[in-house]
C-alpha cells in the first residue's frame, strides 16, 4: 500500500511534468486570466502588502499582477527576501496542486507550511494553479497548510 509521501511523489512528478509541456504562449494567457482574477480580489479587500512567489519553470507567471501591485503603490515582498510572515495583507501561494476548498501540494520542501502558520489572523492567503492542478483530494499531513482560497486558469 502506498504511504501519503508515496502518493505526493507520485502527483508531483505527474504535474511537474505536464507543466514543464505547457507551451509558452499558453502559459503566459493563462498566467494573465489569473493575474486578472487576483487584481479583482485585490481591489475587494485592498491589501498594502502583499507576497508574491518567483515563478518556477510552469508555474503561473505573476508579471501582469506585480505590474498592477507596484502601480497602485502597493508593496511587494518576495518569499525570497524572508518576509515576517505578520507584514503581508495578502500571500500569493504556488502549488503543484490544489483542492476547490484549499488543500494544497507545493513542491515538498515545506517551507510555505511554516510561512502560512504564523501570517496574521486577517492575512488573505490565495492558491494559484491552472485548472490542471486542481484535484478532488489530495493526501494531506498534519503538518500541510491550506490556503483560504483557489484561483485557477
Amino acid at each position: 500500500m502506498a504511504t501519503v509521501s508515496d502518493t505526493k511523489a507520485q502527483i508531483r512528478s505527474e504535474l511537474r511534468r505536464w507543466r514543464r509541456g505547457l507551451p509558452d504562449d499558453e502559459l503566459k494567457r493563462r498566467s494573465d486570466v489569473i493575474c486578472e482574477a487576483l487584481i479583482a480580489f485585490s481591489v475587494k479587500v485592498n491589501p498594502s502588502v502583499v507576497m508574491v512567489y518567483e515563478p518556477v519553470r510552469g508555474e503561473p507567471l505573476m508579471d501582469t499582477f506585480r505590474c498592477w501591485l507596484t502601480a497602485n503603490e502597493i508593496t511587494v515582498v518576495v518569499p525570497e527576501q524572508e518576509p515576517d510572515p505578520q507584514t503581508p495583507d495578502l500571500v500569493v501561494v504556488p502549488g503543484v496542486a490544489f483542492t476547490a476548498d484549499g488543500q494544497r501540494l507545493g513542491q515538498g520542501g515545506g517551507w510555505y507550511d511554516r510561512f502560512l502558520l504564523g501570517i496574521g489572523a486577517l492575512t488573505q492567503t490565495i492558491g494559484v494553479c491552472f485548472s490542471e492542478q486542481i484535484r478532488g483530494e489530495l493526501p494531506s499531513e498534519d503538518h500541510d497548510v491550506s490556503v483560504h482560497h483557489v484561483i485557477s486558469g
